[in-house]
């Protein structure tokens, strides 16, 4: 597909691994960039510029992109090639605020519905159309629960503008876990995340591959703009 330019909105777990999502500036379309090394997505150094430093929600970056690998709940996959990804800008500015108000859903429904997953079956006799979504989150609290002694982050918010649905998903963007594995367990409203700052806040929902019969919905990033 040769090389594209893209503004990261995920850089998520993905077992012991990465999940590295975005949107290209060139075709507008969202992508999800998948290594040769392990199935379905990337390296740690293959998620990592030359100088060896993750490439972060925001960053605007160039990589080579080879074939489509789309599945039937991933459509968006693409392979990276060898070629080193490289830095072009951030876009942590009112102008990239903007940018994503544009691409963000208005809808309650996210992802093939109001639930926090979708029926492998559904799946496999319907594709879906995409497993990639950007929200802008209501009323958006963050629950840390210790679940038979294994800690567990939660988002708990509202989506869309007329008839609104609540949502409790995982999160699985490792630098705002590690903001919540810093506090005990409990119930914190996401101002307490901001500094006093205002921002504007969205999250990247991404669709799992196919677990127990299901895919889940995640919170794979947490993006945080300054305000216009």
């Amino acid at each position: 597909m040769g090389l594209d330019r893209i503004l990261c909105l995920a850089n998520s777990y993905k077992h012991d691994n990465r999940c590295v999502a975005g949107i290209s500036l060139v075709t507008k379309q969202w992508v999800r960039l998948v290594g040769k090394q392990v199935p379905g997505c990337l390296t740690l150094k293959e998620a990592s510029y030359p100088n060896g430093k993750e490439v972060a929600l925001l960053d605007v970056f160039e990589a080579e992109l080879g074939e489509k690998c789309g599945s039937k709940c991933h459509p968006e996959d693409v392979y990276v090639t060898e070629k080193p990804w490289q830095p072009v800008r951030r876009a942590d500015e009112p102008r990239g605020e903007r940018f994503l108000s544009g691409c963000a859903g208005k809808g309650p429904a996210i992802l093939q519905g109001c639930g926090d997953r979708v029926y492998g079956r559904q799946i496999e006799g319907h594709p879906a159309e995409k497993s990639l979504e950007l929200i802008r989150p209501d009323d958006l609290w963050w629950w840390i629960r210790d679940d038979t002694g294994k800690r567990k982050n939660r988002a708990l918010f509202r989506a869309g503008h007329v008839g609104r649905t609540r949502y409790d998903l995982p999160v699985t963007d490792p630098i705002w876990i590690q903001k919540l594995n810093r506090l005990p367990s409990g119930i914190y409203p996401h101002a307490n995340f901001l500094d006093g700052k205002t921002l504007k806040t969205f999250l990247t929902i991404s669709l799992s591959e196919p677990f127990d019969g299901f895919h889940y919905k995640l919170v794979a990033g947490v993006v945080c703009l300054p305000t216009t």
